[in-house]
């Protein structure tokens, strides 16, 4: 059985294609929301957030021969965790990130910490599209200017509304976006700062940027993570093209 770390659009994207080749598949992913998607490619889903514990566990009971981490660019724990275990129970990993795109004009930062001071020396309303897990790093200093776009969820909400967000400051909607919805949001809420992460063409990160500089907001992107992987693909026809083959060497 192929174990695809998911939670991305891209996982469910491999599991149709890996099974269309034939092989069975698990997604495991870490929220109901990552899990209806997941279930939808007719894939066994393990709904948990696994610790290096729980990833040996499951690689023993369910038999896995490959490890396909298809997580967000941005889940450096779990990436980092899964490679740890693979090493150490001789299990194939292979990495499947999405590219990346350059935005021209755009301030990058490699951590939070340094976009939040830049921040502190602008004027206007914030708009956070990073998700809601960090939306607490910005409150109190910047809480008054902030606008979150996160996951129509629960969990999602509830971590906006702990960090002191109050209910005008929450748009609840699901990306990806065209660039006339963002291009919209951005004006109803008079927007001058976008505050995104780099998560590439499948999170609708150009789709972000070009409404904001349309509008001449200023355009903030977090890093993504820089990991030493083994293997890393993102490209979906040479990634199935090294599973085969892996498999294929397994047997023999």
């Amino acid at each position: 059985m192929i174990w695809i770390i998911g939670g991305t659009s891209d996982a469910n994207k491999l599991a149709e294609r890996f099974r269309r080749e034939g092989h069975r598949v698990l997604i495991s992913t870490t929220t109901a929301y990552g899990s209806q998607l997941a279930a939808l490619q007719n894939c066994e889903v393990v709904e948990q957030q696994l610790n290096e514990s729980d990833m040996e566990q499951l690689l023993t009971d369910k038999a896995i021969s490959v490890v396909v981490d298809a997580s967000h660019p941005f889940a450096e724990l779990v990436s980092t965790q899964a490679m740890a275990v693979c090493a150490r129970m001789k299990r194939p990993y292979l990495r499947f990130e999405r590219g990346q795109v350059q935005i021209p004009g755009a301030r990058y930062y490699p951590d939070y910490d340094q976009l939040i001071e830049a921040l502190k020396q602008t004027s206007g309303n914030i708009l956070l599209t990073i998700g809601s897990k960090n939306v607490h790093r910005f409150c109190p200093e910047l809480l008054d200017r902030i606008v979150a776009r996160v996951l129509p969820v629960s969990k999602s909400l509830d971590e906006c509304q702990a960090a002191g967000l109050l209910v005008h400051q929450l748009i609840a909607m699901k990306g990806r976006m065209r660039v006339e919805t963002n291009r919209a949001l951005m004006k109803e809420y008079l927007i001058t700062q976008l505050v995104t992460k780099e998560s590439g063409e499948a999170g609708g990160l150009l789709e972000k940027c070009q409404a904001a500089q349309e509008l001449g907001i200023a355009v903030h992107i977090v890093s993504r993570p820089r990991l030493r992987y083994p293997l890393v693909f993102s490209d979906i026809d040479a990634l199935v093209q090294q599973l085969n083959e892996t498999l294929k060497a397994l047997r023999t």
